[in-house]
């Protein structure tokens, strides 16, 4: 439960959000749009907090690089999909997901 409380700090701080308005089921990307450098701000705090090793992580797996462009195509596979995960190509990472990853000490 320690982890968890200070993940959901790391996060709240980070993006500037009230801890309530986080579920352990909210996806970092699209629920809390958390991507690009606040995506690696968020892991490198979970890093220098738990010693996180993020270095089996494919980060553009999940994320976009900075500047997130998306493109025409983004919003061809946006209306086919209708999901933003798929629209951008990108895998889910819950809050859940890093909890469990800093608990573990790697992804």
């Amino acid at each position: 439960m320690v982890i968890q409380d200070k993940v959901l700090k790391i996060i709240s701080r980070e993006m500037d959000l009230p801890i309530d308005a986080i579920s352990m089921h909210s996806t970092l990307l699209v629920d809390l749009n958390i991507d690009g450098d606040d995506a690696w701000e968020v892991l490198e705090r979970c890093y220098e907090q738990f010693g996180l090793d993020i270095s089996s992580l494919k980060f553009t797996d999940y994320f976009s690089s900075e500047p997130c462009h998306k493109g025409m195509y983004y919003i061809f596979r946006k209306l086919k999909f209708k999901d933003e995960h798929l629209a951008r190509n990108k895998k889910r990472l819950t809050v859940t997901d890093l909890i469990n990853a800093c608990e573990r000490g790697r992804f």
